[in-house]
């Protein structure tokens, strides 16, 4: 995995830690890119949160209000 890879997936763990109740992606990459200033390729992001999705850092929980996935994470990287 790259660095950029890595730097990515650790902006994605703290963004996440910072909203518990969970994101859908758009709202993830929106948060990356204007309050973290991590600009990124959207197919780059998609493939590192489905890398993340498969490991079982981040879980994906319906969500009955908005009727999207949410993003939350289930458990600290190692």
């Amino acid at each position: 995995m790259s660095s950029a890879e890595e730097f990515l997936r650790k902006k994605i763990v703290e963004v996440l830690k910072a909203h518990c109740e969970g994101l859908v992606f758009d709202k993830l990459r929106e948060v990356l890119e204007e309050r973290e200033g991590v600009y990124v390729d959207g197919v780059l992001l998609r493939r590192v949160v489905a890398i993340m999705i498969r490991e079982g850092t981040i879980c994906k929980e319906p969500s009955a209000l908005i009727k999207r996935m949410l993003l939350k994470l289930c458990r600290a990287p190692s």
